[in-house]
Parts: C-alpha cells; structure tokens; sequence
C-alpha cells in the first residue's frame, strides 16, 4: 500500500518537475546572476534602493532549514507560515493526490502577511538593519540628484509623525 502511494507520488512530483523545471532553473539562475552582480535579485531594491515586502524571505528560508528559527523569525517571521503552506500543498498534491485549489487563498494571506509584518518593520528598520537596509547605488540614485537625501528626510519625518 506505502509502496503504491509513493508510486503516485513520485509520478505526480515528476510531471512537475518536467512541467516546471525548466522555469525554476531559470528563477535560480536569475538569483544568483543578480546576487552577485548586484548584491541582490530584487528589482525594487536595485531601482528604489528600498526593500519589498518579501525581503528576508530566502535567507529566513535558509536560515530555517539550518535549524536556526529565531534567527529565521527575526529575519522574517513570514517564513513560518510559508513553510506550512509549502508542506500542505505537498501533502495534499503528492500524498493525497488532491487538487489544491485553495492555495489562491492561502497565498493571498501570505501576501497580506508580507504586507503587514512590511509596514511595521520597515518604519521601525529601515535604514539601518538588514533585511531593511537601503541599497547605496540603485537606479533611483544614480538618476535623480539628492534622492537618497530626499528619500531618508521623507522616511524620518514618516516616523516622527508616526
């Protein structure tokens, strides 16, 4: 029967791998040129110099999968509800061979989450601590006379009427 069920499962996790693969690589590919080149993958924080509201994700998920939680909590605390929603879309879509058409919901959550735990740090972060740092010569930067200067009087008089 065990053997039966990971049969379907290893089946169902190799039509998308071959249907997803490919994009994948290419995501990974893309993080990694970036990160290198740039210091970072994200294209809001190369134009802005501002983090998103994702920053943090993929080292709370390497951090997470260290074993090091509180360091992945404070990095970003989305990740834990993230992993939960990874591990339900496995489970239902490779154990239990289900649709998973709740996952639109789910993600809309996560992205809500992403939003809130954003607004909150980056007000009492940014600039000066990762994941919220400022990115010195972004796009914005480079183009703009005095954006920098604009864009930090801007975020500390946000935080002084806040």
């Amino acid at each position: 029967m065990l053997k039966k069920y990971g049969k379907r499962a290893a089946g169902r996790l190799w039509k998308d791998i071959r249907e997803y693969g490919v994009v994948c690589i290419l995501i990974m590919v893309y993080v990694a040129v970036f990160s290198v080149l740039f210091g970072t993958p994200c294209p809001i924080r190369l134009a802005t110099g501002l983090p998103c509201p994702g920053c943090g994700i993929t080292r709370a998920a390497v951090l997470f999968l260290a074993g090091r939680w509180q360091q992945a909590w404070q990095m970003n605390p989305v990740i834990f509800p993230i992993v939960l929603a990874v591990l339900y879309y496995c489970v239902k879509r490779y154990l239990l061979a289900g649709e998973v058409k709740e996952m639109k919901g789910i993600v809309a959550g996560i992205a809500v989450m992403l939003l809130a735990v954003y607004i909150l740090r980056i007000g009492r972060y940014f600039p000066d601590r990762e994941p919220y740092g400022y990115l010195e010569g972004n796009l914005l930067e480079r183009t703009i006379p005095a954006y920098r200067e604009r864009l930090l009087n801007a975020v500390e008089s946000a935080k002084r009427i806040s």
